[in-house]
């Protein structure tokens, strides 16, 4: 049912959340550390994910790409796992790292589990298995991220030393280090064609590299010299940066110089924001309350999420769609519509959008961007106290 809304009651405040790959499941994880698998169509909780040894489960938990049958995270005792996203049991704990595992992640193909640790390591992990295939040295500081190519032929890490470097999964070698960050990276990721590398870091900027090359191709500054959170677009022609204010500024990932689109309307910092997985539209998750939908071709806020007494800190989109049923703390809205597809007419906010007018002019909105149904899809968004946020901010050094 498209009119139906989720609401998530946990034993705490929601710190993550994810969609499986399909959009019929949702995955929190609690600040107490319990995860949970939902079921979007009703509602109801269908696992609880097993503890092992009793560890708190960390947030930034994800389901496996391909048909989101496992869930791949890491816990509070230096270990990661993968668990069955039906039935919540664990399937593999994956042991070895000397202190704290700050991020992990499934591999394309699935056989794999990167993990990046405050003990200066990453490690790959035979799923089947459990055992480490590779532990891949270099980094003289403790790990931030790490995060596969769409091929599964590389890995990037961002690490407190300054640096991020690339890694050739199938010999674990160190094929590029990317050293020009002044201060410390919090994450890397790759172009959707692997041609180029993003990284930010908490001097303020956000630099795009050559795979090529290894050389920086741009340097894109940040307001306020924080980064929230930086992506490319799906089709690698843009790069989406939430910065130190209520903005968020997409650039070209070629020329880059000045913002093409600046997305308007938050109260307060953005905390995170991403394209959709198509590119037509950006969410953004913001310390105001709100989650909001703008379109990436107009730059137009297309919905305002509000209903969340908290500051909001992640949201996420599984397909384009619009949203208008009111949040809960830990809720997301399913799309609502007729019989005939269309969607219910709510009021559109007030806020607009800055284009550069030096560059390009913005094309055609795409359908899209027209007030339709996109199949079943959603939104959520999770919310944090007032004294979650102040030491939110103290860890990201805010």
């Amino acid at each position: 049912d498209a009119k139906t809304t989720l609401v998530a009651q946990l034993d705490g405040k929601v710190r993550s959340a994810a969609f499986a790959p399909d959009g019929l499941a949702l995955l929190t994880v609690s600040a107490e550390g319990e995860a949970e698998v939902w079921d979007v169509a009703t509602g109801m909780a269908l696992c609880r994910l097993v503890r092992p040894g009793g560890a708190r489960v960390l947030p930034g938990a994800t389901f496996s790409p391909a048909a989101g049958l496992q869930i791949v995270g890491t816990a509070d005792d230096t270990t990661a796992a993968v668990w069955c996203s039906r039935t919540g049991e664990c399937l593999q704990s994956f042991t070895g790292h000397g202190d704290n595992v700050r991020a992990a992640c499934f591999s394309p193909s699935e056989g794999l589990v990167a993990t990046a640790s405050r003990d200066w390591q990453a490690r790959l992990w035979d799923v089947s298995t459990g055992k480490c295939v590779k532990a891949l040295i270099g980094h003289t500081d403790a790990l931030s991220s790490a995060s596969f190519a769409p091929s599964g032929r590389w890995l990037a890490t961002a690490a407190m030393d300054c640096t991020a470097r690339v890694w050739d999964t199938s010999c674990g070698d160190c094929v590029l280090t990317l050293a020009a960050h002044e201060r410390q990276l919090h994450s890397a990721s790759f172009s959707p064609d692997e041609a180029s590398l993003l990284t930010a870091a908490f001097d303020g900027t956000v630099r795009v590299w050559k795979m090529d090359t290894g050389l920086c191709a741009l340097v894109l500054p940040a307001i306020g010299n924080v980064i929230a959170s930086a992506s490319f677009s799906p089709d690698a022609s843009t790069v989406l940066v939430a910065s130190g204010s209520e903005d968020i500024r997409i650039f070209d990932a070629e020329r880059g110089g000045d913002p093409i689109l600046t997305l308007t309307g938050h109260g307060d910092w953005v905390r995170t924001a991403g394209f959709s997985p198509d590119g037509s539209l950006v969410t953004s998750a913001s310390y105001d309350g709100t989650a909001r939908v703008h379109s990436a071709v107009t730059g137009v806020c297309l919905q305002t999420l509000a209903g969340h007494a908290e500051a909001i800190v992640a949201g996420e989109t599984t397909k384009a769609a619009f949203y208008h049923e009111r949040c809960g703390r830990q809720a997301f809205a399913s799309p609502a519509a007729d019989e005939g597809g269309q969607r219910e007419a709510s009021p559109r906010p007030a806020a607009t959008a800055r284009r550069n007018p030096a560059q390009s002019p913005p094309p055609s909105p795409s359908p899209l961007c027209q007030p339709v149904r996109a199949g079943p899809s959603a939104l959520w968004a999770s919310s944090l106290s007032a004294e979650q946020v102040e030491a939110e901010l103290s860890e990201l050094g805010w």
